[in-house]
């Protein structure tokens, strides 16, 4: 599936960010999806699993990880790289692929500005006409509470499942928690885009912009074949985030209790911090 419609990707940053979300207000009543990726200084806390293991790990772990790592990370121009910590194989990979981290810090947006614009813009808030896509969207969700927020996240996955409802609304829809229903779908986004015939139609791989349309695209094709292959509708769907829900992909046991660690290098740095 490819477009033939021309897509041009928008940057935004702190000089015309307002300009962008007056577009984004306007285009709300119009357009009732929006497609969620985020890219960010990699993780910092790892999981003691092994990878081959990691689909067998119950929520409240994946939960815990997630909000470990998210709760220390920097967003926007508020991330400084020669102070924050982050990941240098995350780094190298976001450099390579077209990302400017010193611009960033200088003509990037403050996270309490976006904030400020995510209210007043009608994104949240608006249970009846926005649909929210994302594909193994913990991160990304988890991020952008954050940001709304201005605070560290819940302690317990069931009030950041709350909080999901709260800011998004009910029609919140992981495609990775969802293509567990058909087999032979396995893998991250551009495995899975390429299963489905989608082509990426713009931009490069780990950007934002270029991801989230993606996304959006990898979705529809996705509930598309859904309709065709004449399965269940996607009605349970609502809100299951790839990982932190028990309907996912592998949780089919009764879990054991799995303990998070951060890496060797970066251990002393951040016990003072949290107690892991």
């Amino acid at each position: 599936m490819k477009s033939s419609t021309p897509v041009q990707v928008r940057e935004v940053w702190a000089e015309n960010l307002v300009a962008e979300f007056s577009l984004i207000k306007e285009a709300i009543s119009r357009f009732s999806f929006v497609s969620l990726d985020t890219e960010f200084p990699g993780t910092l806390f790892l999981s003691n699993l092994d990878k081959s293991l990691l689909s067998q790990a119950p929520p409240s772990h994946n939960y815990r990880l997630m909000k470990y790592n998210v709760d220390l990370q920097f967003n926007f121009r508020d991330f400084n790289i020669e102070h924050d910590p982050y990941n240098d194989e995350s780094i190298g990979l976001l450099e390579r692929q077209g990302i400017d981290l010193k611009k960033n810090r200088e003509k990037g947006i403050d996270s309490s500005d976006f904030a400020w614009m995510v209210f007043t813009s009608g994104l949240v808030f608006n249970n009846c006409s926005i649909t929210w896509i994302t594909f193994h969207g913990a991160y990304d969700v988890g991020f952008l509470i954050k940001i709304l927020t201005r605070r560290e996240l819940p302690c317990d996955m069931a009030s950041f499942l709350g909080m999901v409802s709260f800011f998004f609304g009910v029609r919140v829809y992981d495609t990775k928690f969802m293509m567990g229903s058909i087999g032979g779908l396995r893998g991250g986004l551009e495995r899975v885009a390429t299963l489905l015939g989608v082509e990426r139609t713009t931009g490069k791989r780990h950007r934002a912009g270029s991801d989230s349309l993606l996304t959006h695209q990898t979705f529809v094709r996705f509930k598309d074949s859904c309709a065709n292959l004449d399965l269940e509708n996607l009605n349970g769907c609502e809100g299951m985030i790839f990982g932190l829900c028990e309907g996912w992909l592998g949780f089919d046991r009764t879990p054991e209790v799995y303990n998070i660690e951060t890496s060797t290098q970066l251990k002393p740095q951040f016990n003072e911090v949290f107690s892991v």
